[in-house]
């Protein structure tokens, strides 16, 4: 890779990026797993994630574009963003963890040309909006000039309608703050006079609760994300249809929402599933941006790809039994009968339950629970759940567990991805956390997983357990690092059912180590 020397670096000033450093992050649907996935239900032939291009425009200091590298050192990843400051952060990140396959480059969108090359996957989250109309344009020509002919192209942006609310209080605090400067005052004020209006409104109106809705949104936001988001003179919002137009004039098509899920009308009317399901296959965006006027949608991720290939919109039960399956599913009743009838009632990772009773089914949400999180295949699921029946098998057990993780699988309670995650396993006898955890863990509590997701470290002792696992130590090595540090008994914190503080526990040093590396391996830190 040495697109750096081929092209000159981005000649204006600073950005507002510069100064008011806008958080680096993962975002899981535009992991290339995830987008080749959703190009193979609609028929493509996607480049795999193990060996292929991609480039992400507005890629900040690297935080979504880094542990890709980093996962496939096979494959190669660019990134390019008019902050200098923030690209340098990232150069030095990739210097810390070694990383040849990945490049970050100080560069203005506008200066793309065909000698970038062909690219599997463009990503580009959280800047359609935020850039001026000349650069929207240009961002489109990338999309059709640099995608591979079986390529995907992720494209983020505010969307209507719920942004015409948005955008009614992002007028009143712009006005607000129209005369001050510094970030921290401009945001304080911005979050006062909402306060302000929506106190002062009536509660009884409409006005009124749109009000108290944007205050509640306001207030939960990061104040870098409401300075660079809210407070940006040039943010516009879109409809759907409206980018999709944009993007055909170039040569493109609409492939879906990065969201597989919100195909799923399972939890709309009989009246309105009955209406969006008359779409015809022609017709597979409308019935999207008719989605979005009754769900209210303010944020758009949509997929396009080239004009010329040629979609399949048909997904039959079959479809999932091609994929490796991942879910976080675990049993509330770990005692409860698998073998019988029963119900068994099983919690995901959100908090969301479900309750089966086919004994086949209730295997089979034990094997994905216990596995994850690494995936199955179809076929090492059905021999995992067959297992955990001692061997039991019927002739429909098939088209059971085909019916079943189809409907989960377009809910979201299951995911399903084309290609096996990166290599995860368990605890070994030398533990090895991944390295891109551990230098991220001298930082912060923020990680980045295998699975590229965001995990939060509970405590300092956490992150420095974390760090210890470098694949150097024994788990006895690591015990008496952990003594040194905290004693021979460490106190854990815990709460009940409902969420209340409960009695703690206090364990051995050696207790707590073999407790700790079983939940880092379930949050997917440990690799090989």
């Amino acid at each position: 890779m040495n697109i750096q020397t081929e092209h000159r670096a981005a000649s204006t000033g600073p950005t507002p990026y510069d100064e008011v450093f806008y958080p680096g992050h993962v975002y899981g649907l535009t992991h290339p797993n995830h987008l080749a996935t959703i190009a193979a239900v609609y028929g493509m032939q996607p480049a795999r994630v193990e060996r292929c291009r991609v480039l992400e425009l507005g890629c900040g200091v690297g935080g979504n574009l880094l542990p890709m590298a980093f996962q496939y050192p096979a494959s190669e990843f660019v990134g390019i963003d008019l902050s200098g400051v923030t690209i340098e952060r990232g150069q030095r990140n990739i210097a810390a963890l070694g990383l040849s396959n990945i490049e970050l480059l100080h560069r203005d969108i506008m200066d793309v040309d065909a000698n970038f090359g062909e690219f599997d996957y463009i990503i580009t989250h959280g800047v359609f909006s935020w850039v001026p109309p000349a650069v929207r344009e240009k961002m489109m020509m990338i999309f059709k000039q640099n995608l591979a002919p079986q390529g995907v192209c992720y494209v983020s942006y505010n969307a209507h309608p719920f942004s015409h609310m948005r955008d009614m209080a992002r007028d009143m605090m712009r006005y607000h703050t129209r005369r001050l400067t510094s970030m921290k005052e401009k945001v304080g004020q911005a979050r006062a006079i909402l306060k302000f209006l929506s106190e002062g409104s009536k509660v009884t109106s409409v006005h009124g609760a749109v009000m108290r809705d944007q205050y509640n949104r306001v207030l939960k936001s990061p104040d870098e994300l409401l300075f660079h988001d809210d407070l940006d003179d040039g943010a516009e919002a879109f409809l759907l249809h409206e980018v999709v137009e944009r993007a055909g004039s170039c040569g493109l098509q609409y492939l879906s929402d990065a969201d597989f899920s919100r195909r799923n009308l399972a939890g709309y009317s009989e009246e309105v599933r009955a209406t969006l399901q008359r779409f015809p296959d022609s017709e597979f965006m409308a019935r999207d941006q008719y989605q979005d006027f009754i769900d209210g949608n303010g944020f758009r991720r949509t997929l396009l790809c080239h004009d010329d290939v040629s979609l399949s919109r048909q997904i039959d039960l079959e479809f999932i039994t091609r994929f490796h399956l991942l879910s976080t599913t675990s049993p509330v009743d770990p005692d409860a009968c698998v073998t019988d009838d029963s119900a068994m009632e099983f919690e995901n990772q959100d908090g969301s339950t479900i309750k089966v009773t086919n004994p086949l089914l209730k295997a089979a949400h034990l094997c994905l629970g216990r596995t994850w999180p690494r995936a199955l295949s179809f076929d090492e699921l059905l021999a995992g759940a067959r297992a955990l029946l001692g061997g039991r098998m019927a002739d429909d057990d098939r088209r059971a567990l085909t019916e079943a993780m189809f409907i989960l699988a377009c809910s979201g309670e299951v995911s399903f991805l084309l290609s096996r995650p990166f290599l995860l396993q368990g605890a070994s006898d030398r533990p090895q956390a991944s390295l891109l955890a551990r230098k991220q863990a001298q930082t912060g509590p923020l990680v980045t997983n295998l699975l590229h997701q965001t995990v939060q470290l509970e405590d300092d002792r956490t992150r420095d357990f974390v760090q210890l696992l470098d694949g150097t130590r024994t788990i006895d090595q690591i015990t008496t690092e952990m003594t040194k540090r905290f004693g021979e008994t460490i106190r854990m914190d815990q709460r009940d059912s409902a969420g209340h503080p409960a009695e703690p526990l206090l364990l051995s040093t050696r207790e707590s180590v073999e407790r700790s590396l079983a939940m880092v391996g379930k949050l997917g830190l440990l690799g090989a």
